[in-house]
C-alpha cells in the first residue's frame, strides 16, 4: 500500500491534497498488484504524474513498504505520453531479452567494471613503487618489453590503459611469470628507486666511472675527512675543540688549511670522478645504504674498479629485484581478479548467434510479425555489441519517422519496449498513463495483455478515463486490480476513492449490472419513484438491445420533452428484469411534466454505503433527462416546432436557431450543442449501456454548473 500525506503541484490541487488525510491510501490486490486510477479529463491525472516524476515546482510525500519519502523518483517508474514520444530510448541492454543475452549484459557490466578496478589497482601498485608517470625512469627497469609497453600507458595520466583492449590487458598480464623473492633490503630499494627517478642519479655516475680506468690518489680519503671539518668549522665558529676541548685553537687559520688542503686533493682528480666525489662526500651516511662513499673512495685510493664493479653487480641484484617484485605484483592483482574467466564466458557467449528468447519478447516479435508484417531480429554490430534491428533497421534511438511503420504501429512498439524497459527497472512501482487511447480494438487487447504479463513482477498503477481498459484487464486476469475513481474539486469528496468490488464488478460487467438490478438492489432503494425514473435511459438502451420495442417505444415517451403520454415505469421495470422485489411500486405512472416537476437535490436514491457510485450515477442521470427533457419541450413550445419533422434534440436546436448570418442565433445554437448534458450522455445507454459513464466523466460541481446554465438560458427564452 502507499499512503501518500502530500501531492501538491502549484494550485492545480485542492488543499485536500495539502494535507493529505481522507481517500489517500493506494493498494494493491494480491493476485496481480494492479491499481486502476480513474479520472476523467481535468481532474489532474497529468499534474499527478508530474508530481511522481518530481518535475521542477512540486512536492510529494508518501509512505510505503514502512519508509518515508519525499521523492518518487527511486520508487515510480513512469511511462507516459507514449503518443508523443518521438524515440524509443535506450540501448538493448536496458530491455531483457532472454537469459544468454541477459548474462552477456551482465559480463559487460562486470568486465567493464572489473577492468576499471585493475588499471586502479595497477596505478596504485605503480605509485607505491615510485612509478607515477609515463615517463618515470624506473619503467626502464623492466625486463619485459611488452610489459614495460603496459605500464608506460597505464601510468599515463590521459590514457590510463586505453591503448589496450581488455583481452589484450589480461593476455599480456598472463605472459608473466611470477618468481618467489627473498625478502628485500627495504632501504636500498628505498635508495635505489629514488635516485634512478631522480633527475641526477648516482647509480648512473658511477657507472660512466667504471667505463675508464681509474688512477691511484691516496689523498682522497682526505676529501670526506676535510669535508666533515670543514662542515663543524663553518658551524661552531669555537676556538675551543668539539671533540678534545683542547683550546687556544685558531678555527679561521684552520678552516682555511681544511679547505685548501681539500681543494688541493680534489684538483688531482679527473673531472668526471671530481664531479661524483663532490655529490657523493655530501650524502648522509644513513642515505648511503649500499655504501657508494666507501667502495668509491677505496677504488680511487687503490686505483682499482674491483669496489666499483663489486658495488654495481649489487646495485643490478637490486634493479632485477624491484623489477620482478612489480611483476608479481602485476600478476597477483590478475590472478585475484575474475576477469579472466569472465572474459572467457563473455567471448563463448558472443561467439554465438543471439536470439530472442524471453517470453515477452517473442510475444512482441510474434505481434510485431503477424500484425506488422515486420521481422524484429537481434544483431550484432562491428564491435560485437548487441542491437535489435526491424526490417533490417536499427530503431532504438532513431526518430519515429525514420521507422517503416505507422503510427498505430510505432505507438505499439515505442510502449511495448517501455514496458520492458520498467520491467528492467529498479523501481517497485511502474505508473502507466493513458495507455490505450491512440489503438484500435486488436491493439488494446494486446496492451492490455502486456499490462497484466509483461509486468507482473512489479507493482502497477494504471491512470486511465477509458472503461473499456477496465474490461480488458478484468479478461486478461479475473480480479486482477483495484479501482479508483480520482476526484480533485473544491468543496466535494477528493482523493483516490476506492470502488467497493460489487460496483467495480458492476462497472465492467452488465452481467453483474443486471443481476444487480434482478436481485440485490431492493434492499437498498431509498427512494423508489426517482429510482425508477433516473432509470428510464438505461432501460430504454436495455430494452432496445434485447429488441423489445413495445418497452423501447413507451420510454420513448419519456425521452422527448414534446411528449406527454404517461408511462408505467414500475410495469416496464418488472418486465425487463423479471421482479420489483417487494419494494419497488407495482404500478407507476409518470409522464414528461411529471418528470420536470421532480428534483434529486438533497435526496439519496440508494443507500449511499453500499452504492456509492451508482447512487451518484442515478442522481446524475436523472439531471441528464431533466435537463434534455426542459430543453426540447420549452424550445418546441417557444417556437413552434414542428417535431413530425424535427424529433431530435439537436434537430430541435437547429430549428429552433436557424439562422446562418444571425450571430445571436449561432451562439445560442452553439451554447446548447456544446452542453455535455444534452448531447452526448444517453449515446451510452443506447450503445454499450454503460450506466456509469455520465457519473464518473463529470463531477458533481462541473454538473451542477452545467445545470444552472443551462436553467437560467430556458428561463431567459
Amino acid at each position: 500500500m502507499i499512503k501518500f500525506n502530500k501531492i501538491e503541484n502549484g494550485e492545480i490541487f485542492t488543499r485536500d491534497f495539502r494535507p493529505f488525510v481522507k481517500n489517500n491510501e493506494v493498494d494493491f490486490p494480491t493476485t496481480e498488484e494492479i491499481a486502476v486510477i480513474y479520472g476523467p479529463n481535468g481532474t489532474g491525472k497529468t499534474s499527478l504524474i508530474k508530481v511522481l516524476s518530481d518535475e521542477k515546482g512540486t512536492k510529494i510525500e508518501f509512505v510505503y513498504d514502512d519508509q518515508s519519502h519525499t521523492s518518487g523518483k527511486d520508487i515510480f517508474h513512469i511511462i507516459n505520453d507514449q503518443n508523443n514520444r518521438n524515440i524509443i530510448k535506450g540501448e538493448t541492454k536496458d530491455f531483457f531479452l532472454g537469459d544468454n543475452i541477459r548474462r552477456e549484459f551482465e559480463l559487460q557490466e562486470f568486465i567493464t567494471s572489473e577492468r576499471a578496478n585493475i588499471i586502479n589497482e595497477i596505478i596504485s601498485s605503480l605509485k607505491s613503487h615510485g612509478i607515477s608517470a609515463a615517463n618515470s625512469p624506473l619503467i626502464d627497469l623492466i625486463s619485459m618489453p611488452d610489459i614495460a609497453a603496459l605500464i608506460k600507458d597505464i601510468a599515463n595520466s590521459k590514457s590510463k590503459g586505453n591503448k589496450y583492449t581488455t583481452e589484450d590487458l589480461i593476455a599480456k598480464l598472463q605472459t608473466i611469470v611470477t618468481v618467489r623473492v627473498s625478502e628485500p633490503d627495504a632501504t636500498k630499494l628505498q635508495f635505489l628507486q629514488n635516485d634512478i627517478a631522480g633527475k641526477d642519479s648516482i647509480i648512473r655516475k658511477i657507472k660512466d666511472i667504471n667505463a675508464n680506468p681509474l688512477t691511484s690518489n691516496p689523498h682522497v680519503h682526505q676529501i670526506e675527512e676535510n669535508t666533515e671539518a670543514i662542515n663543524i668549522l663553518n658551524r661552531f665558529h669555537k676556538n675551543q675543540c668539539i671533540v678534545c676541548d683542547t683550546t687556544d685553537i685558531d678555527w679561521e687559520v684552520l678552516l682555511a688549511s681544511k679547505t685548501a688542503n681539500r681543494t688541493m686533493v680534489i684538483e688531482t682528480l679527473n673531472e668526471d670522478v671530481k664531479n661524483l666525489i663532490e655529490k657523493i662526500i655530501g650524502l648522509i651516511p644513513a642515505a648511503d645504504p649500499f655504501q657508494i662513499k666507501t667502495h668509491l673512495i677505496n677504488a680511487i685510493s687503490q686505483g682499482d674498479n674491483a669496489n666499483i664493479v663489486a658495488l654495481l653487480e649489487e646495485i643490478e641484484a637490486h634493479k632485477i629485484l624491484y623489477c620482478q617484485i612489480i611483476l608479481n605484483d602485476l600478476a597477483t592483482l590478475l590472478l585475484a581478479s575474475e576477469l579472466p574467466s569472465k572474459m572467457t564466458e563473455y567471448q563463448t557467449l558472443i561467439a554465438e548467434k543471439p536470439e530472442i528468447t524471453e517470453e515477452d519478447m517473442l510475444y512482441i516479435e510474434e505481434i510485431i510479425s503477424n500484425s506488422m508484417n515486420k521481422k524484429l531480429t537481434l544483431e550484432r554490430d562491428e564491435r560485437k555489441n548487441l542491437r535489435i534491428f526491424l526490417s533490417n533497421q536499427a530503431f532504438l534511438g532513431k526518430p519515429r519517422d525514420e521507422l517503416p511503420l505507422s503510427t498505430g504501429e510505432q505507438n505499439f512498439l515505442s510502449l511495448t519496449f517501455e514496458f520492458l524497459k520498467a520491467k528492467n527497472s529498479a523501481c517497485p512501482i511502474v505508473v502507466i498513463d493513458d495507455p490505450i487511447s491512440s489503438f484500435d480494438s486488436i491493439y488494446k487487447n494486446k496492451v492490455a495483455y502486456a499490462i497484466v504479463k509483461m509486468l507482473h513482477h512489479k507493482k502497477r498503477i494504471v491512470l486511465t478515463h477509458n472503461t473499456d481498459l477496465l474490461r480488458l484487464l478484468e479478461s486478461q486476469y479475473k480480479h486482477c486490480y483495484k479501482l479508483y475513481l480520482l476526484n480533485n474539486t473544491d468543496s466535494e469528496e477528493n482523493g483516490f476513492i476506492a470502488l467497493n468490488q460489487n460496483e467495480q464488478e458492476m462497472l465492467i460487467s452488465l452481467e453483474k449490472l443486471l443481476s444487480a438490478f434482478r436481485n440485490n438492489i431492493f434492499s437498498h432503494i431509498q427512494n423508489a419513484e426517482l429510482f425508477l425514473i433516473s432509470m428510464v435511459p438505461f432501460m430504454r438502451g436495455y430494452a432496445n438491445i434485447i429488441n423489445n420495442t413495445t418497452v423501447f417505444n413507451k420510454l420513448t415517451q419519456l425521452m422527448h420533452g414534446y411528449k406527454t403520454d404517461k408511462v408505467d415505469v414500475a410495469d416496464i421495470y418488472k418486465t425487463l428484469f423479471g421482479s420489483n422485489g417487494g419494494v419497488l411500486p407495482n404500478a407507476y405512472e409518470v409522464s414528461v411534466p411529471d418528470i420536470l416537476a421532480k428534483t434529486v437535490d438533497g435526496v439519496r436514491i440508494l443507500d449511499p454505503d453500499q452504492y456509492p457510485l451508482l447512487d451518484k450515477t442515478l442522481r446524475h442521470s436523472f439531471t441528464y433527462l431533466f435537463l434534455r427533457l426542459l430543453v426540447e419541450k420549452k424550445l418546441v413550445e417557444r417556437f413552434g416546432i414542428n417535431t413530425n419533422h424535427s424529433k431530435q434534440l439537436g434537430q430541435i436546436i437547429s430549428a429552433a436557431y436557424p439562422d446562418e448570418n444571425n450571430i445571436t442565433q449561432i451562439r445560442n445554437r452553439i451554447r446548447l450543442t456544446s452542453k455535455k448534458t444534452l448531447i452526448n450522455e444517453f449515446n451510452h445507454f443506447e450503445g454499450n449501456l454503460s450506466i456509469f459513464q455520465p457519473a464518473i466523466d463529470i463531477t458533481d460541481q462541473a454538473l451542477g454548473k452545467e445545470r444552472t446554465d443551462v436553467v437560467t438560458f430556458v428561463n431567459n427564452l
